[in-house]
């Protein structure tokens, strides 16, 4: 059963989360293709080692911890991760300003950036942008 407070703290957080994505102009995710992203980054998990994201709320940068074993069957899934990132806590899709998928992920290890912008174009079209050491993959833009 859920209180009253935590009812009204439930209700602050979702006006908060549209007060930052009403200073977007251009938003380019839905719940729809995330999922289908999600689908398609486990299935090639062997190739897509990491990614970090930027909450649209501030400045910070947070993990996203997806691979082979990641089961997303349930209902939050179709618009939130729980506890698959580096937060700790319920990461709902329309808070992510952008993915980014880093090349050198240390002095051993890296990533294949146009694989992976080839893998999550195989499945729709995204706004992509990409430098020597980093794909972007944009949810919005101001």
């Amino acid at each position: 059963m859920r209180t009253k407070k935590a009812k009204h703290a439930g209700e602050q957080w979702k006006r908060e989360i549209k007060k930052e994505i009403a200073k977007f102009s251009q938003h380019f995710m839905s719940n729809s293709k995330w999922v289908k992203l999600i689908e398609v980054i486990v299935a090639n998990a062997h190739e897509i080692k990491k990614i970090q994201f930027k909450k649209i709320q501030n400045e910070k940068i947070g993990e996203l911890y997806l691979d082979e074993n990641s089961i997303f069957e349930f209902d939050y899934w179709d618009s939130a991760f729980e506890g698959n990132n580096s937060f700790g806590d319920w990461l709902q899709y329309k808070e992510i300003e952008y993915l980014s998928f880093p090349k050198i992920l240390d002095s051993n290890t890296a990533q294949d950036l146009e694989k992976i912008s080839t893998i999550t174009q195989s499945i729709g079209e995204f706004c992509l942008e990409s430098d020597e050491n980093e794909l972007r993959l944009i949810c919005y833009r101001k």
